[in-house]
């Protein structure tokens, strides 16, 4: 927040998260999603099925989960976000949830 240093902690953030659209793209393991977080329209995110190259604190090497890439573009050498909000996990299985209700 502005003007303060207290930090927010994760289970104080509150988004809600519905997913408008969904578009299915060529490669079956990759949609594209269209959210609405707290009334913020951010379109084109990419929900992506991927298999875990190494172990992490979540996941284990060769475990699949999902990830959420947010809409971006290049400048120069980088891509830069346009749009972006934290998301745990339980996030992105809430937003699974809803893209496989739209899909069936």
């Amino acid at each position: 927040m502005f003007g303060t240093t207290k930090e927010v902690k994760a289970e104080e953030k509150k988004y809600v998260i519905k997913v408008d659209s969904t578009r299915v793209t060529k490669n079956d393991s990759i949609v594209m999603v269209d959210l609405d977080v707290n009334g913020v329209k951010i379109k084109s995110c990419m929900l992506k099925e991927i298999t875990v190259k190494e172990d992490g604190e979540v996941h284990k090497k060769g475990e699949k989960c999902l990830v959420l890439g947010f809409p971006s573009e290049k400048v120069g050498d980088k891509y830069y976000n346009r749009a972006w909000f934290p998301v745990s996990k339980s996030d992105i299985d809430e937003i699974a949830r809803q893209t496989q209700d739209l899909l069936s």
